[in-house]
């Protein structure tokens, strides 16, 4: 948790800006923030929140407290009352004026054990802490104080941020800055004194003795004083002693005014000047190198007192070819002073007096626009002590010695202060949430951005929001990136122009490609070449930044970089052609999902996908360990290969990937879009007049709702899809289709007809000799028996069924059975048998990628680490539950991870946050129609409600829960024990080895 009072008081948590209620709320913890945990009483508060305090002061003072109690402690902070006031307690929290000060402090600890250049970078930091004025918008006697403090310190920092760069050389891009600072405060004359020395450094004499007489009529005007002795010493000096400056000549070109972020860029190159000669700025056209390259000049140009050069090599620029080794130097020798007619024509010659003329010196060199290595290699000074950055779009890997520095797009935060500094801070100001859209749509490019936001700022009619709209259309888009002469789209081509003819035909067919990113097989199926063809010339993409690879093996286009190869492709090829390539690569990705379900997911409802192009590889698999993270790595891709065939009219694609991919996205917890998905493919399937695809897709949309909690919708979808295999005489499709309505029924609590369902099952499985659909139906039916105590049964069902899993390597299954197993040995009270079937179903899980199973084993499991007495475990593996089932979006993993967390906090007695889990199990229930999560949560809240003495209030909740529970339900015997003697003691109470209920002391 962080408190922020360097601008704006905020409060933020996780990464994010938390509420703190009204003016009055936010003024009291200002107060106790500026209290340093100190206690701040009652009466200083009612001073500092009104001129003239009510009567209700008092009162009003503790709602505000109160206020801010419950947002701080929501949050993991502590807000402690004591007797004369309030107190914030910061041990676990930060608060940036203490951050700040800890910088300052650190950084003149650096500069006396001689470090200067840490010491710049300390004051940097804790200068960007600051927001704006100290608490901007609130304001007290003591708030006031301690802006005008803390103001004074950040102006010391100012000033010694100042006086460090200056020593360490950094003058061109140090005058401007001071030059602000002196306006926004000219009565402050160190930082005058500053800015003159700096003045008199670069050599401006006249303007140093400019500075002076400003602020010797700012000091007359407003204060009726003189300068001070520091600034007539530096004016003396100034008159009498004119200072020795190195003359220099300097090609660079203007630094860009408006240049921002890339501090860690920035810093990295610093750096590496500090202790190389060469240095490379690499990436993808208009992502800034020249801009970097520029800017990091001038911040070192003190450093190299014999000249800065700066040459265009044109290695990507439009209508020209790159430069030639000899026009380099021509312009190189002449920036350094060597005067035109002792240049010799020869480009070896030339080389040499290059090399001889820069021996002795400290010059700076910029090289920007670089083709390649052979390009830049005879430019470079040689053993001396000048330093070259280099500038270019292609990986310079062969220039010995040299650190490369890539660039990637900007950080969403330093994209939007870009837009915001070019389009104007107001308009920008009044529309953030459009302008995050803005330069999301520009593909966070520092060109793309740039010429958005100039565009932007010369039609002051349009909103950003209206700018986003033009970005959104991919033609106008293309538009709306053009300025005059400059485009995103023709600087992104010229890289495209250097490619050989293959090499252009694979790049734009990759725009074709629906999803993020692609490997080579994949780019091998849209190019109908072999792996390893398509594998090299990925690779040379990379290495000319046509192309971005976020993972080993994985490779994405720039979203600018797609729109570019899309309007290549739509050029070169008819349209056919590009239809061609989609579908192979549509059938490539349908392939995969076939062969990569057939291990990981056996026993599926299966059928042979339409391929009609196989392609001649798929990536290696030797475990269905592979298999699963193969899936993982692809499906978010085949998710966009379906909508994109749903969209188009390509219904076989459209139908058939869902179908293949749902086994797998039920198996690793993926519900989210599931049911769009499905309901797409039944439309393609019923397009295609194709029944048995409309049964795979109504069985599909049958699980989506089901994991919505919409029961009364699932059993109707779930008869048609039965209804439908029946008559085709799909019987494997059927017996799929009765294990599914047998878990819908479980889930609404319909026990009987579940138990009905999984039979039908089990007997037809058995009619068609699907021994592997007989097994899992029965352990469907084991399931059943547990919940109505036919334990023997359940016993024998499980035991046969892990059995045949193991025996035939299929560790999906055998995770499920020992779960099963886990939770019939809970019920059966063999607490060390389910500590090890669940434990070994939590390591399984995590071996293949099985999220699913595994939080379902994790919170069985902190259920027996509860029983068995091992708190701190329970706890530990319930939270590990809780969150797994949450960021897979389960609902019903999730409501039995927070009954079984909540059975842990009550056996802790830490009743308050047992009960806000059990409220939140009870909602999620509500939500998702579970009635046995529901009536587990009931029972929870009664043993609550027994632990504080409330038997009446506990009475109720147990009442209910047997309310909820099915007819028959094992389960309804616990809250039926207590109903009949107030001292019984359930599975949901037992907590270590005692078969007594420990009566726990509440944590308040």
């Amino acid at each position: 948790m962080e408190y922020r009072i360097l601008g704006p008081l905020e409060l933020r948590s996780a990464g994010r800006s938390v509420a703190l209620g009204g003016e009055r709320q936010q003024k009291l913890l200002a107060l106790l923030l500026l209290g340093h945990g100190s206690v701040v009483t009652f009466d200083r508060l009612i001073d500092e929140l009104w001129e003239d305090p009510p009567q209700t002061a008092r009162r009003q003072v503790c709602n505000a407290a109160a206020a801010v109690r419950r947002v701080v402690s929501h949050h993991g902070g502590d807000l402690i009352t004591s007797t004369h006031g309030y107190r914030l307690e910061l041990q676990d929290a930060t608060l940036d004026a203490d951050v700040f000060r800890s910088h300052v402090a650190g950084a003149e600890a650096a500069v006396s054990q001689g470090k200067p250049a840490q010491a710049v970078a300390l004051l940097q930091n804790a200068l960007d802490l600051w927001r704006g004025p100290v608490l901007a918008g609130l304001g007290s006697a003591s708030i006031d104080a301690a802006c005008s403090g803390l103001g004074e310190q950040r102006l010391q920092a100012v000033e010694r941020l100042a006086e460090l760069r200056l020593d360490l050389g950094e003058v061109t891009s140090l005058l401007g800055h001071l030059a602000v600072q002196v306006a926004e405060h000219p009565l402050r004359e160190s930082l005058r004194a500053t800015l003159m020395r700096a003045l008199r450094k670069a050599g401006r004499r006249g303007d140093a003795l400019t500075v002076f007489e400003e602020g010797r009529q700012a000091l007359a005007e407003e204060l009726g004083t003189d300068p001070g002795p520091e600034l007539q010493r530096l004016h003396a000096e100034l008159l009498t002693d004119s200072p020795v400056v190195t003359s220099r000549r300097s090609s660079l070109p203007i630094d860009i005014p408006d240049f921002t972020g890339r501090e860690s860029e920035v810093d990295r190159l610093v750096d590496a000047i500090g202790t190389r000669a060469i240095v490379t700025i690499e990436g993808m056209g208009g992502i800034g190198k020249t801009a970097l390259a520029v800017h990091v000049a001038h911040r070192l140009a003190g450093r190299f007192p014999d000249g800065h050069c700066y040459v265009d090599l044109r290695g990507f620029t439009a209508g020209t070819t790159p430069m030639t080794t000899g026009a380099a130097l021509d312009q190189l020798l002449r920036q350094i002073g060597v005067p035109p007619e002792n240049i010799p024509a020869d480009p070896a010659a030339r080389r040499d007096l290059w090399l001889a003329e820069v021996s002795a010196r400290r010059v700076l060199v910029v090289l920007d626009n670089a083709a390649d290595a052979i390009q830049v290699r005879p430019l470079l000074p040689g053993a001396s002590s000048s330093v070259v950055i280099i500038a270019s779009r292609c990986h310079l890997m062969s220039i010995e010695g040299a650190i490369p520095v890539p660039l990637d797009v900007l950080p969403a935060d330093d994209a939007a202060a870009l837009f915001r500094r070019i389009a104007g801070p107001a308009r920008a100001d009044a529309e953030p949430d459009a302008v995050a859209d803005v330069v999301s749509l520009c593909g966070r490019l520092p060109l793309a951005i740039r010429i958005a936001a100039s565009r932007f700022c010369r039609r002051p009619s349009w909103t950003v929001a209206h700018l986003a709209g033009q970005l959104r259309d991919r033609q106008r888009r293309t538009r709306a990136f053009t300025a005059n002469d400059l485009s995103v789209a023709g600087v992104l081509a010229l890289s495209y122009h250097h490619l050989t003819a293959d090499r252009q035909e694979l790049f734009r067919l990759l725009s074709l490609v629906p999803g993020a990113d692609f490997d080579a097989c994949a780019a091998a199926a849209l190019a109908a070449v072999p792996e390893d063809d398509a594998q090299d010339v990925l690779e040379e993409l990379v290495e000319c930044n046509l192309l971005m690879q976020r993972a080993a093996d994985r490779y994405c286009l720039h979203d600018l970089v797609r729109d570019c190869a899309r309007d290549l492709a739509d050029a070169a090829h008819a349209p056919s052609e590009l239809d061609t390539a989609r579908h192979r690569l549509f059938d490539y990705y349908l392939h995969l999902a076939d062969v990569r379900g057939r291990r990981s997911m056996p026993g599926r409802r299966g059928f042979e996908p339409d391929v009609k192009w196989l392609p001649e590889s798929v990536p290696v698999s030797a475990s269905e360990e592979d298999d699963i993270r193969q899936l993982r790595a692809e499906y978010k891709n085949m998710v966009a290969v379906a909508d994109y065939a749903s969209a188009h009219g390509w219904h076989v694609h459209a139908w058939q990937l869902p179908c293949l991919l749902l086994p797998f996205l039920t198996r690793v917890g993926l519900r989210s879009g599931v049911l769009e998905l499905s309901r797409n493919a039944l439309a393609a399937a019923q397009a295609l007049g194709d029944r048995r695809g409309v049964s795979m897709a109504l069985t599909n949309i049958a699980f989506a709702l089901r994991e919505a909690g919409r029961n009364s919708e699932v059993l109707e979808v779930l008869d048609q899809a039965i209804t439908i295999s029946r008559e085709l005489g799909d019987l494997p499709a059927a017996v799929g289709g009765l294990r599914d309505l047998g878990a819908s029924q479980v889930q609404a609590g319909m026990l009987g007809a579940a138990a009905a369902s999984f039979t039908e099952a089990v007997a037809l499985a058995r009619s068609i000799g699907d021994q592997r659909a007989e097994v899992n139906s029965l352990i469907d039916l084991g399931y059943v028996d547990c919940n109505l105590g036919r334990y023997e049964a359940a016993a024998g069902r499980f035991h046969d069924a892990l059995a045949m899993h193991q025996r035939d390597g299929y560790t999906g299954g055998e995770v499920v059975v020992l779960i099963n197993l886990g939770w019939l040995a809970q019920l059966r009270g063999r607490d060390a048998e389910a500590v090890e079937a669940l434990e070994r179903a939590v390591r399984l899980s995590r071996e293949i990628g099985m999220i699913r199973g595994e939080g379902i084993s994790l919170a069985w499991l902190g259920v027996t680490y509860r029983r068995v007495g091992r708190l701190a475990d329970a706890l530990q593996v319930g939270l590990e539950a809780l969150e797994s089932a949450r960021r897979m979006d389960l609902r019903e993993p999730e409501g039995d991870a927070l009954n079984g967390l909540a059975e842990t906090y009550l056996a802790a007695g830490r009743l308050r946050e047992a009960e806000a889990m059990l409220w939140a199990a009870e909602e999620l229930a509500l939500a998702g129609a579970l009635p046995m999560v529901r009536a587990r949560a009931h029972e929870g809240l009664a043993h609550a409600a027994a632990l504080r003495g409330d038997q009446e209030w506990a009475r109720t909740h147990w009442e209910r829960a047997v309310e909820l529970y099915p007819a028959g339900a094992v389960d309804a015997e616990n809250p039926r024990a207590h109903l009949a003697d107030a001292d019984a003691t359930c599975m949901r109470c037992v907590c270590g080895t005692s078969t007594q209920r420990v009566a726990l002391a509440s944590a308040g």
